[in-house]
């Protein structure tokens, strides 16, 4: 039997292996997208595409190469680690009923069985990860088509269409087509195939262990949270043979994709003696069947929480793939200023929607007590680059809440910070401390428009405002001379 920690252990292992393949892949196609444009067009040219087309394949199959040679022996020692643990908590039960188990290192159709489901687990992974080869390359040629319909019709600018594209790509995510035609992301494939591979391989070892003693009945684990139509039969008895008062294994749905050690199931089983005591009383069964959670002063399962903050780990995965995407343009040979600039200021937009996120699941584990899976939230392999301008635009941020909330400027109260001014603060490398002096030393105030908006002339930059709202709107790096 496996434990609730080690099952912990086994997915963080897993989601590792692959998760910066996914920034990388999508990294690769929108830099490849920006690549081929220039200034306000985009190059309706079949060579060039097609030419950019087979870089983009070379690159993407290299990518997964890598990934799948550091790989092989990372899923082994995962299955090994696993497969071993979960005899020796079996086999100290054998040993109190008078059995002597031999060492799985010692049985070699156990470990074939190891060393041989590990295999086809890496193999299959790699198969399925060499599919996004094929898929960018429809990616990378449908997004092109669609940018320069838009902006041949004018429906878009040249910066609109790049980055809107792109969008849509780093949205479909970097994916694996299955031979069913079937498409999953690389993260949610590799961490199902790895949780179930390694729960039913441990299952067929358990079953091998079991027959060789000549042992029938096994107790299945329990834990709060778990699927409901799992919470049915967790914690009671199967009978391997079908006998009467017990579970059988049609019961529990054992080899079926939704049943016991289907697909991410996480239950286990471990010999049970007939008529020794349980380990879970009825009473604590029907307590984490009925378990619930309070969460923004609602009561609610605790499986249904947790498919909340899985919700909300997913959109933390999916603003870092928005992220990556938008990197590849700026990382790309397209030198269009606007392009440049509108890019920076999707990426600033980004950010705060990412830290707004963040706080979010931060203020759910706080109000529910769950723990933060961080193997699901690509940090520990998130790319440097993305990280370190995430944190200039939160410290930009976080310098204009603190430091100009509540200024005056010619008599208007500061009370709102708009994400476009942060943004365009950002994107426009304007200093915060020239935004300060602005704000504190005006040299000019331009009309009120129609839309109550107000330039505040400063030194360095140009800070609008919202003169009804005192709202904080944009800023421009424009100088103003002082008339001494």
């Amino acid at each position: 039997m496996l434990t609730p920690e080690q099952w912990k252990t086994i997915s963080k292992q897993a989601s590792q292996i692959y998760s910066q393949l996914e920034l990388d892949i999508i990294e690769e196609i929108a830099t490849r997208i920006a690549s081929v444009g220039y200034a306000n067009t985009i190059v309706h040219n079949d060579v060039l595409i097609a030419q950019e087309m087979g870089f983009l394949y070379e690159d993407i199959i290299n990518l997964v190469a890598k990934y799948n040679n550091t790989s092989v022996t990372q899923i082994q020692d995962i299955f090994e680690s696993a497969g071993v643990k979960s005899l020796t908590f079996d086999d100290k039960i054998y040993k109190e009923a008078g059995l002597n188990p031999i060492p799985i290192k010692q049985s070699k159709s156990m470990l074939q069985l190891l060393l041989a489901t590990a295999s086809k687990t890496n193999n299959n992974l790699s198969n399925l990860c060499m599919t996004t080869a094929n898929n960018a390359q429809n990616d990378f040629l449908n997004s092109l088509d669609n940018a320069y319909l838009e902006v041949s019709t004018g429906v878009k600018s040249y910066a609109s269409a790049i980055i809107d594209t792109i969008d849509k790509v780093s949205k479909k995510e970097a994916m694996v087509t299955y031979p069913s035609g079937r498409k999953m992301s690389i993260e949610s494939a590799v961490r199902m195939n790895i949780i179930t591979g390694v729960n039913q391989t441990c299952g067929k070892l358990q079953e091998m262990r079991a027959d060789e003693m000549g042992w029938d009945l096994m107790e299945l684990t329990a834990h709060g949270g778990a699927r409901p139509e799992h919470a049915e039969w967790q914690g009671k008895i199967v009978s391997r043979s079908g006998q009467k008062g017990y579970l059988s294994l049609d019961d529990i749905g054992y080899g079926e994709p939704t049943g016991f050690k289907g697909v991410n199931c996480r239950h286990d089983w471990y010999p049970y003696w007939k008529g020794s005591s349980k380990t879970y009383t009825q009473q604590q069964l029907n307590n984490w069947k009925n378990e619930t959670i309070t969460y923004n002063g609602q009561k609610i399962s605790k499986y249904d929480a947790t498919q909340i903050q899985r919700k909300m780990e997913r959109q933390i995965r999916q603003d870092k793939k928005d992220m990556a995407g938008l990197q590849g343009i700026l990382t790309s040979n397209n030198k269009d200023n606007k392009l440049i600039e509108d890019t920076r200021t999707s990426f600033a937009k980004k950010s705060l929607i990412y830290k707004t996120h963040q706080n979010e699941l931060e203020d759910f584990i706080q109000q529910t007590s769950f723990v933060k899976d961080n193997s699901r939230l690509y940090v520990s392999n998130q790319d440097r680059s993305i990280s370190n301008q995430i944190s200039s635009v939160t410290k930009i941020a976080n310098k204009y809440n603190q430091n100009v909330i509540g200024m005056k400027v010619n008599g208007i109260g500061i009370k709102e910070i708009g994400e476009h001014v942060i943004s365009r603060t950002y994107a426009r490398n304007v200093n915060f401390e020239d935004v300060q002096d602005t704000l504190k030393n005006p040299i000019k105030y331009g009309k009120i428009r129609t839309d109550n908006s107000m330039q505040i002339k400063g030194s360095n930059c140009t800070v609008v405002i919202n003169v009804k709202t005192g709202k904080l709107i944009t800023v421009y790096p424009k100088k103003t001379k002082r008339n001494d």
